[in-house]
């Protein structure tokens, strides 16, 4: 069997279903097993770091894992940005990255990249040296991939061993399973049973880690049986449903951006906070401030570098989160005995009373029929329309972050997938088409402003060519929004800088997709209403909105009934 065959035939066995990225150097030994597989679907994207931002998204809406190519040197680089996304993020996504033969590497020959590139962006990294490491490597990669904290691998494939043949019971490969989870000291979850339960006002804070391992439903049974508010980090948003009365939607403890009306009333009154799956990064999953004294920490991470990194905890528990929830829960119920617990009403009231004041603030940008309109009137009126169950939104960078996440209500797990530590312009285009590939059956739309579509636009034939009726929303205010907004000040980049031009919905016409440009408030519903029958009919569409740049929604310190 050839270097390239076992590799194929190892990414069969462990499930992968798509390969995307871009055809260059050192792949090709991939060919002729991929060509021939009839479980992998391999297709390109319009660019190496698009397609690896395509594998990001798969992964994130379906929980599997994603894997991306690339080839040598430039096309290796090209894909950092996507892979420092991933990391940044704890998502697990494979790169696959082309090499020149092992005898022409250090000779600076053209197109040579070394995988040291990618050292600081990593979960792990191999290296295919010789080809009876092949099955030895790939097991090392898969449980990376899933053990633990997930995050990106990248493999390097020198062509030459690629190409080099082993007998078929070297090159034999066996799966590697589900991976596995740290479970939580049992003294850690008794400790934290005893302070959760004795709190008078302990709340949950959820983040990205609840999605990773799948630990909704043991989140929602603490916040029930005692009675727990629970808010999410940006990346965690959706782990627990918005529509659920202990619901406080995003900003968690003590404070972050993009925080709800009714998480800021509710946090202050905290005295218990149970952090899961919560790496406490700045801005979006705090602002730094200070814990206030008498405040007990409790945090879950599988990741022990983010375990006291911001915040030191009163119970800080290195363990997976769900492991974690389920002896949690068990030692809660055990304090409260049967029949104890269950969602208090005066809670329940005072979260509705705080959400409602918060978005009747809001309404007026809501319901503003000034045109250029807002990008919060165009996400409110797109809320409308769609089945909260079955859509799946994503956001951008920037502006379309804020227009998004404080007030689109994530009902089911996946069904919102943001992204955070990274924050790239653009991430959204390609990790939409990801979504829609591994959620077929749900609509799939991103919210993207000009300035970043200007950059990865182009992706959008992809959806395209691969019969993915994704719907973009684009919000055009012509150029950057932080950029437009502060052009008076002395220190702002200078127009140039700031002002950008372009009728994208023209571009989206001529890569196939159905498009629409909206300049008048009073169009935008009836519009997205369009768009949306088009992706029902199979057909990729792109809504272009002509807005007006406002800053992003953040309350002051003092907001409270």
């Amino acid at each position: 069997m050839r270097g390239g065959d076992a590799i194929v035939h190892a990414l069969e066995k462990e499930g992968v279903e798509y390969i995307t990225g871009f055809a260059g150097g050192g792949e090709q030994p991939l060919w002729p097993a991929l060509r021939q597989s009839s479980t992998i679907q391999v297709f390109s994207a319009r660019h190496e770091r698009q397609g690896v931002e395509i594998a990001d998204g798969y992964a994130r809406a379906t929980g599997k894992v994603g894997v991306a190519l690339c080839g040598t040197g430039p096309g290796a680089t090209n894909t950092l940005t996507g892979i420092a996304g991933a990391f940044a993020d704890n998502i697990p996504v494979l790169l696959l990255m082309g090499q020149h033969p092992l005898a022409n590497m250090g000779r600076e020959i053209q197109q040579e990249a070394p995988s040291s590139i990618f050292d600081s962006f990593v979960k792990w990294k191999g290296t295919f040296s010789r080809i009876e490491d092949i099955p030895a490597i790939m097991r090392r990669a898969f449980t990376a991939l899933r053990s633990g904290t997930p995050g990106p691998v990248v493999l390097e494939m020198p062509s030459d061993v690629l190409n080099s043949e082993a007998p078929d019971e070297v090159l034999h490969y066996e799966p590697v399973g589900p991976g596995r989870k740290p479970a939580a000291d049992p003294a850690d979850v008794e400790r934290a049973a005893d302070i959760l339960v004795n709190a008078s006002f302990p709340i949950l804070n959820l983040g990205g880690g609840v999605l990773a391992a799948e630990a909704w439903d043991e989140a929602r049974e603490l916040a029930e049986m005692l009675s727990m508010p629970v808010a999410t980090t940006l990346v965690g948003k959706g782990a627990f449903p918005e529509n659920h009365p202990l619901s406080l939607g995003g900003g968690v403890y003590p404070r972050s951006k993009y925080a709800s009306g009714q998480a800021l009333h509710i946090n202050r009154k905290a005295d218990a906070v149970l952090a899961v799956g919560n790496s406490f990064r700045l801005p979006n999953g705090t602002d730094g401030r200070p814990i206030p004294p008498g405040v007990q920490l409790i945090h879950v991470n599988a990741d022990p570098g983010d375990l006291n990194k911001i915040y030191p905890a009163d119970v800080p528990i290195l363990a997976d989160a769900k492991l974690t929830l389920q002896s949690l829960n068990q030692a809660v119920r055990d304090r409260i005995g049967p029949g104890g617990g269950g969602i208090k009403e005066e809670i329940v009231s005072e979260i509705q009373q705080a959400r409602a004041k918060w978005l009747g603030e809001w309404s007026p940008v809501f319901n503003d029929t000034t045109a250029p309109t807002n990008g919060y009137r165009v996400v409110q009126e797109l809320m409308k329309l769609v089945d909260l169950d079955r859509t799946i939104a994503l956001h951008d960078a920037g502006g379309s972050r804020g227009y998004l996440s404080p007030f689109w209500e994530a009902r089911r797990p996946r069904n919102y997938i943001g992204m955070g530590g990274m924050a790239a312009m653009g991430w959204s285009m390609g990790a939409t088409v990801g979504a829609k590939l591994g959620r077929q059956d749900h609509l799939v739309f991103n919210v993207i402003g000009d300035a970043s579509f200007g950059m990865v636009g182009m992706e959008i034939e992809t959806a395209v060519r691969m019969g993915l009726p994704t719907l973009t929303v684009l919000l055009n205010n012509g150029g950057t929004g932080g950029g437009l907004m502060a052009m008076e000040r002395p220190n702002a980049a200078p127009p140039a800088m700031a002002e950008l031009g372009g009728n994208f919905s023209q571009v989206a016409q001529g890569l196939g997709a159905y498009s629409e440009r909206v300049e008048n408030p009073e169009e935008v519903s009836a519009a997205l209403a369009r768009c949306i029958q088009a992706t029902e009919s199979g057909q990729a569409a792109l809504c272009e909105v002509i807005i007006r740049p406002l800053p992003t929604p953040e309350a002051p310190d003092n907001w409270s009934l």
